[in-house]
């Protein structure tokens, strides 16, 4: 056995120590092998042998991986046979004399747990060397380990929900610090493997309030004594004893000035067509606590936005939505109404025109005002069209005068929504009737400029106005 031989042994003999499976030195012969399919052949050959002993056939050393551990006292005995067996080779038929006449011993039949030495020849002439094998050597040991032919450990079905590449956390932690005491943002793809929404380049997240373009005059620079403001203590009950709903013409049945909120500061859809809702301000006595402190308040609605089957990226609530809750104001850069009109490009499906008080009776002079959400906004931005929306658009001031025409969106639930339903609006209320007296004429057309609706409502009027 040469010495690498020698390390093999060695190797498998510690392996076979240290297996709780095989026992050393408690037996006269040990395997030395924890292999249980090898095991099993080994017991298989060894039974064989003991049903045919006289079999003449090699026996199998199974290449080396089965190894016979004597006992300290029987390789005692057996070094004396081999030592009694060595001196009858050496002597010589001549000195034991002619009367003797050398018998051939009788066959020993192998035992199947033992070896049993050569038998001495019958004759004086010797024998031919048995012949020479070659040297094999021990396979290496197979790995317990199965190798999977499907290399990801990701099931397809999670991937969207799992797969967070290094730019979309990117992303989330970015808008993260411009919520401003805001719930969360977070962004989902459960269809694709699109990782982001389509951003232009340089967009900068907006939760609340606009960025206003050059030649639109801050809110700061309105005197303060426009503002009308309450005294209220703490909280603002009556409407008609808070200062800052003067100018309001929202009434109940019977006449009386009327909140826009209910004391659980859900919208209580009753403002006039043409009118803003009057939220308290900063001049006001009343705390954050009033109910008539509702849109200008931090977001307390976490949002998802999500890659819908038909319609891009959309938005949800992770929670459920009562009905008249303000999920959120759309914020991006105020500009002038001649500005929007030359943005005709992608820009122009992102662009709010503030003109809940304009006329046809309005003044040349009368300013206009849109809002683009295109390179500023927040997750308002991603929210669809649909012809049965489950939210409506509202005007609220509270750091402006409506004269101004500079109202804040309010994006306000018209029913029960449940969690992770899509948030959607009409991007176009007035064309419902346009659309109402084009079937009942018979000529459903798409008017220049629309696009395809893919909202798939009962009452999807087939298009879409931007």
């Amino acid at each position: 056995m040469d010495e690498w031989d020698k390390k093999q042994a060695k190797k498998r003999k510690q392996k076979a120590q240290r297996s709780p499976e095989v026992e050393i030195g408690v037996k006269e012969y040990q395997m030395a092998h924890d292999d249980r399919t090898m095991y099993e052949l080994v017991r298989g050959v060894r039974e064989l042998n003991e049903l045919y002993p006289k079999d003449r056939r090699p026996k199998l050393d199974f290449d080396r991986t089965v190894k016979r551990l004597r006992p300290v006292a029987a390789a005692a005995a057996v070094t004396a046979t081999e030592r009694a067996t060595a001196s009858r080779k050496s002597a010589s038929p001549q000195e034991a004399g002619p009367s003797v006449e050398l018998q051939p011993p009788p066959e020993i039949e192998p035992s199947p747990e033992a070896e049993a030495p050569p038998s001495v020849p019958s004759s004086p002439s010797p024998s031919p060397p048995p012949p020479r094998t070659r040297p094999t050597r021990p396979l290496p040991r197979r790995s317990n380990t199965r190798r999977s032919v499907y290399s990801p450990t990701i099931p397809d079905s999670d991937v969207g929900e799992t797969r967070q590449s290094e730019r979309r956390a990117t992303l989330q932690q970015k808008w993260a610090k411009r919520l401003n005491g805001s719930a969360s943002v977070t962004l989902v793809n459960e269809i694709n493997s699109e990782e982001t929404p389509y951003l232009v380049e340089g967009f900068r997240y907006i939760e609340r309030g606009y960025v206003r373009a050059e030649d639109v005059p801050l809110n700061s620079q309105l005197n303060a004594d426009y503002l009308v403001s309450c005294d209220c203590d703490d909280r603002c009950y009556e409407a008609e004893q808070c200062g800052c709903q003067g100018p309001s013409e929202m009434t109940d049945d019977a006449g009386y000035r009327i909140f826009a909120y209910t004391k659980d500061r859900l919208f209580n859809f009753q403002l006039p067509s043409g009118m803003e809702v009057i939220e308290c301000n900063e001049s006001c006595s009343c705390d954050a606590g009033c109910p008539n402190r509702v849109a200008q308040l931090p977001r307390d609605i976490p949002i998802e936005i999500f890659r819908t089957r038909e319609c891009g990226w959309g938005a949800r609530a992770t929670i459920p939505l009562r009905k008249g809750k303000v999920a959120g104001i759309y914020t991006g850069q105020l500009i002038r109404r001649e500005e929007a009109d030359r943005r005709i490009d992608e820009r122009r499906s992102y662009i709010f025109d503030l003109d809940f008080r304009e006329g046809a009776d309005d003044e040349e002079d009368t300013e206009r005002f849109s809002v683009d959400g295109h390179a500023y906004g927040n997750w308002t931005r991603f929210v669809n069209h649909s012809c049965e929306p489950n939210m409506r658009v509202f005007p609220v001031v509270w750091d402006t005068i409506p004269e101004l025409n500079q109202p804040y969106l309010a994006f306000v639930a018209t029913e029960y929504i449940p969690a992770r339903t899509e948030l959607t609006i009409d991007y176009d209320p007035k064309a419902g009737e346009e659309a109402r007296v084009s079937k009942q004429k018979g000529r459903p057309e798409t008017p220049p400029g629309a696009r395809e609706c893919k909202c798939g409502t009962d009452s999807c009027r087939g298009w879409v106005r931007v």
